[in-house]
């Protein structure tokens, strides 16, 4: 962007970066609702352009803990901040705490894309060296002393707000609070133990949680994820760029694949072969990984957690979800002990058309898990993984 004549950088650092900082609410059961930040990225997915492309679609990043598991997760634009979007969580990598949300509305050829630019992540670390290379072509991006600004949504002050700072140091993992682990694996590890981290002195607050950390070109270097109050300024860390890209980078080849195998398309040719053209384009779409097995697909509602007495929720999984009783027990005792019980599985065979069994699936799977929400069940659905 060509910063305006006397615009000081900070306002040009507003005016690029808030229009595309988000809210995002969530509802659990009863009255419990969280509130954090969130922005506009650019993702790639080829696979649901294909199921149905007649909707515009907009990808949001965000933190993982904005956005619990079973929980009703809204989003809400700068520009119209009277309208929720529902979302849904396209995936989560709870060690690093991000998420990624799609949010969609009937595609309109009269009207322009109705949603927000996506903001761009940096794809370079942050330069931490005491002795600078002189000799180097360029400047870094970012480097230790770089000024930076956070947005977000802070609980009670109209949003998006922007505070200042720099960075003041980066670090490798931390463990200062809860998280799960294991999540990629049987083996335990300390919450956040291998993610990379930038640290500011710029103010973070309640409900900032999510929001984009950008440097001067208003370019993204991290995601604002907690505030460590026990080393006062320097306690506001946000989730590097580079782990951001990691992540995305990994839901969009786990798309690309799908999609190729779908269409007969081998090693990602003739489109959508290569991460790094997608890292470049960086324009968005959502994600539900499901299975490559030519006309087959699989659904299932994974049960977090319920509001009333275990008695009550045992029969509404027996009167809803017809499950009988040890069914029920064993989905209750699964959502306590290890975080997420199998209510039950939805597959669908559709003679090679993919496609059509992806979305006969799907739906299945969403009238259940809308009917045991409205009963006060913290239900999500995610694909199951057919292996061949």
């Amino acid at each position: 962007n060509v910063m305006p004549v006397d615009v000081p950088p900070t306002v040009h650092a507003a005016r690029s970066v808030r229009p595309s900082v988000v809210l995002v609410t969530s509802k659990g059961v009863g009255n419990a609702n969280s509130q954090g930040s969130g922005f506009v990225v650019g993702f790639d997915d080829s696979i649901i352009d294909d199921i149905d492309d007649m909707k515009d679609r907009c990808h949001i990043l965000t933190s993982a803990h904005v956005a619990p598991p079973g929980w009703k997760v809204s989003v809400t634009f700068p520009g119209d901040p009277y309208k929720e979007y529902p979302a849904t969580v396209v995936g989560r990598k709870l060690n690093s705490d991000l998420a990624l949300l799609c949010v969609e509305t009937v595609a309109d050829e009269d009207e322009d894309y109705p949603f927000p630019p996506p903001l761009v992540l940096c794809s370079e670390d942050v330069y931490t060296s005491t002795f600078p290379d002189r000799d180097a072509d360029r400047a870094p991006v970012s480097e230790i002393g770089s000024p930076v600004y956070a947005f977000g949504y802070p609980m009670g002050v109209e949003g998006p707000t922007m505070t200042s700072g720099i960075i003041a140091a980066t670090t490798k993992g931390i463990n200062y609070m809860d998280a799960p682990t294991g999540e990629e694996g049987t083996e335990k590890s300390r919450p956040f133990e291998k993610t990379s981290f930038v640290i500011t002195d710029a103010a973070m607050a309640g409900g900032m949680s999510g929001g984009p950390l950008v440097n001067f070109d208003g370019v993204v270097v991290g995601v604002n994820a907690l505030v460590r109050p026990d080393l006062r300024a320097l306690g506001n860390y946000a989730v590097s760029s580079l782990e951001c890209e990691e992540f995305l980078e990994k839901l969009e080849d786990q798309r690309s694949s799908d999609s190729d195998k779908s269409s007969g398309k081998v090693n990602g040719n003739p489109v959508n072969g290569n991460s790094e053209g997608r890292r470049k384009k960086r324009s968005a779409q959502p994600k539900e990984e499901v299975s490559d097995d030519g006309g087959i697909a699989g659904f299932r509602v994974m049960l977090y957690g319920y509001s009333s007495s275990k008695a009550e929720a045992s029969k509404t999984l027996r009167r809803i979800a017809m499950l009988d009783e040890s069914r029920a027990e064993n989905a209750m005792r699964s959502a306590y002990s290890f975080g997420a019980g199998v209510v039950d599985e939805f597959y669908v065979a559709e003679s090679g058309d993919r496609n059509r069994a992806v979305k006969a699936a799907r739906k299945s799977a969403d009238t259940l898990q809308e009917k045991l929400k409205s009963e006060g069940l913290l239900v999500e659905v995610e694909p199951v993984h057919l292996l061949k």
